[in-house]
């Protein structure tokens, strides 16, 4: 007996009616939004009819051992036809009723827990029946739970395993005083054998079938791994330029100002602008203009510390982590980098006669200062390299003695122009 997986575990909240492990079937480009679901339906259909016809193959082999059995003498050619023709005819009843699309009007479609009950019966009557086969029918009482492994919830599984429990309970009190067991015969050994090398092979087929269904799983998480990392890239990546965004900035300021807190550590933050950025895209084009942003990005993100982390803020402006340890002093030195790589870069491979420099405005974090008043003076400090003459790093409270309320106002000692 075997049993259709096209059906998740009742109650766990989806309405999911699909092959165990399949994803669910997208439509096809320029498909019918009806069009999907009918081919969906016959996909599920067609599964469930394969595993009912399989379950079918599997009785007609009990079927035909059981008569094997009949012909040693284990048991009567009476009890093998009746159990031949109650298997065959259950199991032919669920392939017609899948083949006919009748088990679309049922809660639950794949058939999973009519065709587990059936078998269930049926091994358990003929356990009094055959007495002396009930050796037999026991494992095939197992080898069905097994199958069940594949669809059923922990819910069904605690009901299921408390029916077959009561169940084997009365049919063993109801045929205790003819319990038996086949003969030795080498017919009746070979038989046994037999019959559990199928009983294996059936074990081999859910065993597969789990290791199948273990396949998918990893496929799928590494789908969804691969997922996530694009969600998390549109997310923290500046699409244009390939390095972090605004939105990954402030996060990674939130937690260095975090653990500033603790460790009293400095750190800094800058604030860098493309001068004259408007001139070069009604000059050269805005497509030059974003290639501008693309080169400037890569010239500073190889000329910063690994530890730093360099976002564009907005536009063209871009800001600049120099994570902890950084005073004053290391701070100025790292922009004042990125501004002359910046400056010296030919960029005549962007456009002839194209020329880009950068102003800077750089600070070091206060005890107790809150992200935005640190990134307000570092606004500051870039405002005052732009008002005096462009191309330059301007540090406000960079100095590395003790700051004060005064210092917002005090420009460092890199000033830096050409």
């Amino acid at each position: 007996m075997t049993t259709d997986t096209s059906t998740g575990p009742r109650g766990a909240g989806t309405g999911s009616d699909r092959p165990a492990g399949d994803p669910p079937s997208a439509p096809a480009a320029g498909a019918s939004p009806g069009r999907a679901p009918a081919e969906r339906v016959a996909k599920l259909q067609g599964h469930r009819f394969r595993m009912t016809l399989i379950g079918l193959g599997n009785a007609v082999l009990q079927s035909v051992m059981v008569f094997l059995f009949a012909w040693a003498g284990t048991t009567s050619w009476g009890v093998a036809t009746a159990f031949a023709v109650t298997m065959l005819s259950t199991t032919a009843a669920f392939a017609v009723a899948v083949r006919t699309g009748w088990n679309l009007r049922l809660r639950d479609p794949a058939l999973v827990v009519p065709q587990m009950a059936s078998s269930f019966v049926i091994q358990l009557v003929y356990i009094v029946l055959a007495p002396r086969l009930w050796v037999l029918f026991l494992v095939a009482v197992l080898v069905t739970f097994t199958f069940a492994m594949v669809s059923f919830s922990p819910r069904q599984f605690s009901v299921a395993s408390w029916a077959v429990a009561v169940g084997l309970a009365a049919a063993f009190v109801a045929s205790r005083d003819r319990f038996g067991h086949p003969g030795t015969s080498s017919v009746d050994m070979f038989l046994i054998w037999a019959y559990f090398v199928l009983s294996i092979h059936q074990l081999t087929l859910i065993g597969s079938r789990f290791s199948s269904l273990r396949s998918q799983l990893s496929a799928k998480n590494d789908q969804l791994t691969a997922a996530l990392a694009r969600v998390h890239a549109l997310a923290t990546i500046d699409e244009l330029t390939g390095v972090a965004n605004r939105r990954s900035f402030m996060t990674a300021l939130t937690e260095e100002r975090a653990r500033a807190e603790r460790g009293d550590r400095p750190f800094g933050v800058a604030i860098l602008d493309v001068d004259a950025f408007k001139q070069v895209n009604d000059v050269h084009g805005h497509g030059v203009g974003d290639a501008v942003l693309a080169e400037l990005s890569r010239l500073a993100a190889a000329t910063v510390r690994t530890a730093d982390h360099f976002a564009r803020y907005g536009g063209e402006e871009f800001a600049l982590l120099l994570a902890a340890p950084t005073g004053g002093e290391d701070a100025v030195r790292v922009v004042e980098r990125v501004r002359v790589a910046v400056e010296s870069h030919d960029w005549e491979g962007v456009a002839p006669g194209l020329r880009v420099t950068l102003s800077a405005g750089v600070t070091c974090w206060r005890p107790g200062e809150s992200a935005e008043a640190l990134l307000a003076r570092a606004d500051r400090a870039l405002y005052e390299a732009k008002a005096t003459g462009r191309n330059r790093t301007v540090g406000v409270g960079t100095s590395t003695a003790p700051s004060s309320a005064s210092d917002d106002g005090a420009v460092g000692e890199a000033v830096s122009t050409s």
